[in-house]
C-alpha cells in the first residue's frame, strides 16, 4: 500500500524531475511508467529518513542516477535538481516503511 508521502515523492519525480522525459511523449500514458522512479524515491526517503543527508547529498543522488544509472551525459540540470530536493524537503520525512529492509548495506541497486 503506497503511503500518501509515497505517492507524492512520485509525482514530483514523475512530473518536476522526469530526466528521460516520460510524461512529454506525446503518446505518454502515466499508468505504464508511473513507478518509473520509485527506486529513486525509495533511495531519497533512506537518505531523508535514516541518514539525515545534506541537499548536496540528495543532489549527488539525482546526479548518479541520472548518468550513471540510467546513462545520460552530463551536465545534469541542477537548477531542476534543486527544486525537486526542495519539493521533497517540503513534504516532511518520509514514514517508518521498510526501506531499510529493501536497502540493506552492501545490497546491489541493480536488479
Amino acid at each position: 500500500m503506497q503511503t500518501d508521502w509515497n505517492a507524492r515523492a512520485r509525482a514530483i519525480l514523475n512530473r518536476e524531475w522526469d530526466p528521460i522525459h516520460l510524461s512529454r511523449m506525446p503518446d505518454a500514458d502515466e499508468w505504464n511508467w508511473a513507478d518509473e522512479y520509485d527506486l529513486y524515491r525509495d533511495l531519497l526517503a533512506v537518505l531523508l529518513k535514516y541518514r539525515g543527508v545534506s541537499d548536496d547529498g540528495l543532489l549527488a543522488l539525482l546526479e548518479w542516477a541520472e548518468v550513471e544509472f540510467i546513462g545520460l551525459s552530463p551536465p545534469v540540470d541542477r537548477e531542476r535538481n534543486a527544486k525537486v530536493v526542495a519539493a521533497l524537503r517540503a513534504l516532511g520525512p518520509p514514514p517508518v516503511d521498510c526501506y531499510l529492509d529493501h536497502w540493506r548495506p552492501g545490497r546491489s541497486l541493480r536488479k
